[in-house]
């Protein structure tokens, strides 16, 4: 298996830069040293998330690593950074849309250990950032044929997961977490975290790279339609659902050594070596073009679903 890609040399630098007090700072604009700041009080503390971010801070991150900057450049800003703190170790950060009056970027995390993903011992005890939700949107914008719609998705996204997944990785090693975790609920959606993220359960790791090679000939969308409507079969004729499984993202060699443990690589290669083909006629009956952009799809894709534009959708 491949090493979990980590974050480009340029964020690793602004990450190294970035000082506490500059991440805890306060809702104003007088910069405070960190006796000032009150960090070593445990109160105050609780109003920061993971005891490390305060809003503005977060906001001086996201802009210092550029990622509002980008985002604004797509055309959802101006932006505004939110932190909802209910609970200062399961925080909610929304980067809002001023302009739509919508998220742009809407994320939930929490710190918990590797027996909620399944890591056997010593493992199990190792403190990892667990992402409960991410969701990346163009509120404004309406899908087309060259992007069309991924299953579950209501707008379309903005080409920046990887990006912002990158932030999050440094943000785990900054909560002092060995690793990051998440649980995907599509297979659109694990191939999005599959740059970073490995599957903990080998045979689910195995199953995403057989269903990957299964459309590897078509758009990554249709072959996410397909697995989700059940049109992907494997040599039986049964299909291959997705399932949601754990993912995880190693920072540290003892989470390393557990992705090359002889068994979990045999496990996945043996999974991964069994051929699933898309049954195209099923998927022909079932696709869901009341969920498409108006208009013909590309023309291969409008051969294989049997696309008619005198038939309504």
């Amino acid at each position: 298996m491949p090493r979990t890609q980590q974050p480009g040399s340029r964020f690793r630098r602004i990450y190294q830069r970035l000082s506490a007090a500059e991440l805890s700072a306060p809702e104003h604009d007088e910069p405070l040293s960190l006796e000032e700041l009150g960090l070593e009080s445990t109160e105050q503390r609780t109003a920061l998330a993971f005891g490390v971010y305060s809003r503005p801070g977060l906001e001086k991150a996201f802009r210092a690593y550029g990622l509002i900057q980008r985002l604004e450049e797509r055309g959802v800003g101006p932006l505004e950074v939110r932190l909802t703190l209910e609970d200062a170790f399961r925080p909610r950060i929304i980067l809002w849309s001023q302009r739509y009056q919508a998220p742009a970027a809407d994320i939930s995390l929490r710190k918990t250990t590797g027996t909620e993903v399944g890591l056997p011992p010593p493992l199990d005890a190792r403190t990892l950032l667990y992402m409960d939700s991410f969701a990346l949107q163009h509120p404004g914008r309406a899908f087309d044929w060259n992007r069309p719609p991924m299953p579950g998705q209501v707008r379309p996204g903005l080409a920046l997961s990887a990006e912002i997944l990158e932030l999050m990785l440094l943000m785990a090693r900054r909560v002092s977490a060995e690793g990051m975790a998440l649980t995907p609920n599509s297979f659109a959606a694990a191939w999005v975290y599959s740059r970073h993220f490995h599957f903990v359960e080998a045979s689910a790791q195995g199953r995403f790279v057989a269903l990957r090679r299964a459309g590897r000939q078509w758009p990554r969308w249709l072959l996410a339609w397909a697995v989700e409507l059940g049109c992907v079969r494997g040599p039986g004729g049964a299909p291959v659902p997705f399932g949601p499984s754990p993912m995880l993202a190693s920072f540290t060699r003892r989470f390393e050594r557990f992705f090359d443990d002889k068994a979990w690589r045999a496990a996945v290669k043996e999974q991964a070596q069994v051929p699933l083909t898309i049954d195209f006629e099923a998927l022909q009956d079932c696709f869901p073009w009341d969920r498409m952009p108006p208009g013909p799809p590309p023309d291969p894709v409008a051969e294989v679903l049997a696309y008619d534009p005198l038939v309504p959708a």
